[in-house]
Order: C-alpha cells, then structure tokens, then sequence
C-alpha cells in the first residue's frame, strides 16, 4: 500500500507574475455579429455610423479591431447632424484605440459637396479626419476629375495631394 501526500502552497510573487503572463498571452476575445449597426460617440454626439452585414471584434491586450465585410457602409456626420461624408467598402478594418478605419476594395467616398474619391484601398484617421490612399485613385468633382497614386488628405476632399498625376480631365456637360 503506498500512500501519496500532496500539499498546496502559496506561489511566490515571481510564479504568480509568470502564471499571469502565460494567461494573458493566451486570452483573446471573439465576438463576430450579423447585420451590424455600430455609433461612435464624440463629446456626446454621433459622429459616426457603421453598417455591415457582418463583423468580427477582435480583443487582445487593450486593443480591439472590428473586421467587417459583405459591404461596408460608414456615414461621418458633423456637429448638428448633417451627413458630411459617405464611405462604402465591400470590407473594413475598424482600429478602435486608433480611432482608424481601413477600407478595402471598392472604396468610394461621397462628400456633400458632389465630390467623389474611387480607389481599393483607403485608410481614414477619425480623430484628425485626415485620408490615406497609397495606390491607384480617381477623384471626381462638379468641375473636373484627376486620376493618380498616392493620396493625402482631409476627409472631405477639399484638400489633397497626390504624390503621381496620371491624367487629369474636364468633364463636359451635355445639354438637355
């Protein structure tokens, strides 16, 4: 007959901070959702609408990222409610401690001063509504239109620069 004796002790401070790291490495929180509608709130007000069919949050660390796809819709209103801008994506990344979205394929941005941005690829800085687009993009005005690569540039289309013009267009008006 044997007879096994176990005993439980405290762990030292330095088992107990290596336990609680190997813990942490591994927690990550999934949440996916269907037919989404997320509002984001600045000082008390929406500024912003998110609409997708399908979403996946992502939680690590602090950090949480929302990948949506199936269409993206993402309304930007100002202080008093007016539509400002329309963004639609077929998918987006939303970087929630950035305040950041990434749009891909099909992007296309509407001001409401009939001006039009086209690319695939386009990064959106909320909090200083700003614009990124590394490649190809088509920006289509009441005047004109301009085609090249690499955008920068404020959210409403009023002011950008593009790093290489490829061709630039009056758009003629047909009478009716």
């Amino acid at each position: 007959m044997s007879v096994m004796l176990c005993a439980c002790t405290d762990l030292s401070d330095y088992d107990r901070e290596m336990v609680s790291g190997a813990l942490s490495d591994s927690l990550l929180s999934i949440t996916e959702s269907r037919n989404i509608r997320m509002d984001l709130i600045d000082e008390g007000v929406r500024t912003v609408r998110v609409t997708a069919p399908y979403a996946a949050t992502f939680s690590r660390d602090g950090r949480t990222e929302t990948e949506m796809e199936d269409g993206v819709t993402v309304t930007v209103r100002d202080t008093a409610g007016v539509i400002t801008t329309t963004v639609n994506s077929q998918a987006a990344r939303y970087l929630g401690t950035r305040s950041e979205f990434h749009f891909k394929e099909q992007v296309v941005v509407e001001t409401d001063e009939d001006r039009t941005l086209y690319t695939d690829y386009l990064e959106w800085a909320q909090r200083d509504h700003t614009i990124h687009a590394p490649g190809f993009v088509i920006i289509v005005t009441p005047a004109d239109s301009i085609t090249g690569y690499g955008l920068e540039g404020t959210d409403d289309l009023v002011n950008y620069m593009l790093t290489e013009v490829t061709g630039e267009f009056d758009l003629e008006q047909s009478d009716p």
